[in-house]
């Protein structure tokens, strides 16, 4: 599904290609605390009629195999509440270890927001001898009430595999959450869903990331889409996922307006507009995307949709691009720094960027042929010594 728009040494042409950043959000491993925040801030507490749906809605489900709506958490006391208050003005404030005693106080008066405010400050290094396993105990004793978010900090502790817990645990603390009313871990429960790699599970998948969507969850909005997109458990809808995509960059996803732009450059799940494509990937490439930034350069390169090439803006994309790390950039930036289009031509800085092009940000190898020919055509007239050296900068700057 994900494409991009590569250079070749003489003819630029619109290829098709797969996205490195959007499959590495599709799976939820060791990295998927980047899709869920790790921690959920304690002053966001669940909206009442986000909970009120979330349990009106499953009240009404006929599924089988499914786990009962969870009742909401009990009510505290008024004092409890009062002191709860206190220790989260402190904690906004910045007062820790004033909200770590007024928090383990309600906490102690049967407040389960207060034992998972305890729990973060924990998880989080901000209490004296801080431990994951004290943190276990009071988002256990919340958890008791049913207190979402308390679940859903379980689950992360599970995911990664902390305080005694195990990764194949996560997703039904995910799930109790989820069904508590807790945005983010419908969408931590769509995803480990997904990551059962079990087909049966896609349409709940699904189901599960399009709940977080509806409750303005972004990442939901683009996980859903790449679920429709070109998940073998999907639906396989081009038109289903570019309408997600679109939704998600209207929202401010970067990743979703470079898709929903390249889709709509290329009329796949829809007409073709390449006046939005542009729009959509240039708000990517602003927004510090860079594999966008190094798509909206190539396309002012190209002289898009008729326009004059602008090279000297497309030579500062590919810089941008660049210096985020992501290697089609940095091909095309040691591309024009060959060529002296757009910038001033500076063969060693050239040489440096394709070396550098050779692997991904995360140091895979890159297969661009033309980026090849372009590293061999620089040895050529480059003396040995300045390409050793180059070389050893380059991988040097990967390293750091």
């Amino acid at each position: 599904m994900a494409k991009y728009m590569r250079a070749g040494l003489l003819i630029l042409s619109i290829i098709m290609a797969a996205s490195a950043s959007a499959l590495a959000q599709e799976e939820p491993g060791e990295d998927a605390a980047d899709n869920v925040p790790a921690v959920t801030p304690p002053l966001e507490l669940i909206e009442e009629d986000i909970q009120a749906d979330a349990l009106r809605d499953l009240e009404t489900e006929e599924t089988a195999d499914t786990t009962e709506a969870l009742p909401p958490p009990s009510e505290p006391s008024s004092e409890m509440d009062e002191i709860f208050g206190e220790a989260q003005y402190a904690y906004a404030t910045e007062d820790y270890g004033v909200a770590l005693l007024r928090a383990q106080t309600a906490a102690a008066g049967g407040h389960p927001q207060a034992a998972t405010l305890v729990g973060i400050l924990h998880v989080e290094g901000r209490a004296p001898r801080a431990s994951d396993d004290t943190a276990l105990t009071y988002f256990q004793r919340a958890a008791a009430q049913n207190e979402p978010v308390a679940l859903y900090q379980i689950g992360l502790l599970a995911r990664a595999g902390r305080a005694g817990l195990t990764p194949g645990t996560a997703g039904g603390y995910f799930q109790r959450a989820a069904r508590g009313g807790h945005v983010p871990a419908m969408l931590a429960y769509a995803l480990s869903l997904k990551a059962t790699d079990v087909p049966q599970n896609a349409g709940e998948a699904m189901d599960w990331a399009e709940r977080a969507a509806a409750h303005g969850n972004v990442e939901a909005m683009y996980q859903r889409a790449l679920m429709a997109s070109d998940w073998h458990h999907g639906p396989q809808d081009p038109v289903d996922a570019r309408q997600w995509f679109e939704r998600a960059a209207t929202s401010g996803h970067a990743e979703a307006a470079l898709q929903a732009g390249l889709m709509a450059a290329t009329g796949e799940g829809g007409e073709e507009d390449p006046v939005a494509a542009l729009a959509m990937i240039r708000r990517s490439a602003e927004s510090g995307y860079a594999p966008a930034q190094g798509q909206y350069g190539l396309m002012l390169y190209q002289g898009w949709n008729g326009a004059e090439p602008d090279l000297t803006n497309a030579a500062h994309w590919f810089a941008e691009g660049a210096d985020g790390d992501d290697a089609e950039s940095e091909f095309l930036y040691a591309y024009v720094l060959a060529r002296g289009e757009g910038v001033t031509q500076d063969l060693q800085a050239a040489y440096l960027w394709v070396v550098r092009a050779a692997t991904d940000f995360e140091g895979n190898p890159v297969d661009n042929p033309q980026r090849d020919e372009l590293q061999s055509r620089l040895e050529s007239v480059l003396p040995g010594d300045v390409t050793a050296r180059l070389r050893r900068e380059a991988l040097s700057d990967a390293a750091g």
